[in-house]
């Protein structure tokens, strides 16, 4: 690093702007640049101290000691080409806590469940009385709450990963993979290969958790465990390790295991198979930092499912409605539509993310009366499933008013039918119609309290 150059912060929002903070409590000179320099992300930096937007290009070539790039910011933007180029080392915001705070960190990653994981792991450490604290690519950015001494749980994005060349985690989680950006890391096997990178460092002392029912993951932990390392693995089919299989006897029901230690029912509240894989990489985690299992045990029955992720929020009439709006993924979505009770109006589309709609034709044919297509995707994702459900197109372009009549649709075709589940699992982002997952879930809610309020819905229960 050049010596009294400032950090750059290349992109503000929630990453950027709490790794700017931590980098000036730190002693750094921070400066900033953004694609919208008049945001109010923007005024804060400049609230903060770290003056006006820079223009790299325009900057000298040791201008900067390290530059911490945004998430959002794609690892090929010309800006962080010409960085590098310059020798300006360009990492993320994770990478930058992992060097500067003296903490032992939690990694998570995969494809689907790394949140409910990464929340789980949080939740039972600080039942066993272990100090710990949840942030990274969820709610709070993680520079944001890390601090000496407290376990960092971690879940951590492939955009992530690509900016954290030295990352060393104590325990590294992967939940589960399959297709996801590829709209940014081009093939399957690159974003694949970007997820592998949280075990690049793992040594003696280190653990990691992987899933033993993924294909993807069949050949990764040879070499983690080359290298010294604990692999420790997750099944919900019965393999060693974490597991859950059923007790012994002609009653025995489903019980969740840890190593050899049977911990009991399976008590979770929250519904389904994949519900059931996080809960055992939660407590393989949670095991690993020190967590007693007896307390992890305890515990289990108080986990509940994250705002957004498959969360039943009304039923009436025999027709339950259920907010998974950060399903854009097709693992999830298989998830979602598995968790359902049928039959299921599917309500789907948004921005296209690459999936492939004909993964979930078996299960949608089985589970599904009506698909209900809204946004940018909903008519190619209606073409998709045409001749394996019936489908419904939205043709309202304002994302409440879509999300209103998806909604009625649905519920008024599952009543018909004597009741079953309306699902939103969109297979799609929301950037179409919302400016985020969590306000097209917010859209649903609203779509569903609406209904429900009017005289037709109000006489059943």
């Amino acid at each position: 690093m050049t010596a009294g150059a400032p950090l750059l912060v290349y992109g503000l929002g929630r990453s950027g702007l709490a790794a700017g903070r931590l980098a000036a409590r730190q002693g750094w000179t921070v400066r900033w640049t953004d694609r919208d320099p008049t945001s109010p992300d923007a005024a804060v930096a400049r609230r903060e101290g770290w003056g006006e937007a820079v223009d790299v290009a325009a900057a000298a070539d040791d201008a900067f000691a390290i530059c911490i790039a945004a998430p959002g910011v794609p690892w090929d933007h010309p800006d962080l080409v010409t960085l590098r180029a310059r020798g300006v080392e360009t990492i993320g915001e994770i990478e930058w806590v992992a060097r500067t705070v003296d903490a032992p960190l939690i990694g998570i990653t995969g494809t689907a469940g790394k949140g409910t994981v990464t929340r789980w792991t949080d939740d039972l450490l600080r039942a066993a009385g272990v100090d710990a604290v949840a942030g990274g690519n969820l709610d709070p950015a993680l520079a944001a709450v890390a601090a000496p001494d407290r376990w960092l749980v971690t879940e951590i994005s492939s955009f992530q990963l690509e900016r954290s060349p030295t990352l060393h985690p104590r325990v590294a989680v992967v939940t589960v993979l399959g297709r996801d950006h590829l709209d940014r890391h081009g093939d399957l096997a690159t974003y694949h290969a970007v997820k592998r990178r949280l075990l690049t460092h793992l040594g003696p002392g280190d653990v990691a958790i992987l899933n033993a029912d993924d294909p993807y993951q069949a050949d990764w932990g040879a070499p983690v465990a080359a290298a010294g390392a604990e692999v420790r693995t997750v099944s919900t089919a019965g393999a060693a390790g974490a597991y859950a299989r059923r007790a012994p006897g002609p009653r025995g029901g489903a019980h969740l295991w840890l190593g050899t230690r049977d911990l009991g029912p399976d008590t979770l509240a929250v519904p389904g198979r994949p519900a059931r894989a996080n809960a055992l990489a939660a407590l393989a985690a949670a095991e690993a930092a020190g967590a007693d299992p007896a307390a992890l045990a305890a515990h289990l029955p108080h986990l509940r499912g994250l705002p957004g992720r498959h969360e039943r929020v009304a039923e009436a009439c025999g027709v339950a409605f259920v907010d998974d709006s950060i399903a854009t993924r097709e693992l999830a979505v298989h998830a979602a539509l598995e968790a359902a009770p049928a039959p299921v109006a599917w309500i789907v589309g948004g921005r296209d993310k690459g999936a492939d709609p004909t993964a979930l034709a078996p299960l949608a044919a089985e589970k599904v009366a009506l698909l209900v297509a809204v946004g940018e995707a909903g008519p190619a994702l209606a073409e998709a499933f045409d001749g394996v459900c019936a489908t419904h197109r939205v043709a309202a372009t304002d994302g409440d008013a879509a999300m209103a009549e998806a909604v009625r649709v649905g519920a008024d075709h599952l009543r018909a039918r004597g009741g079953g589940t309306v699902l939103l699992a969109p297979l799609a982002s929301s950037f179409d119609q919302f400016p985020n997952y969590r306000a097209r879930g917010d859209a649903f809610r609203a779509a569903v309290d609406a209904l429900l309020a009017e005289a037709a819905w109000t006489g059943c229960s």
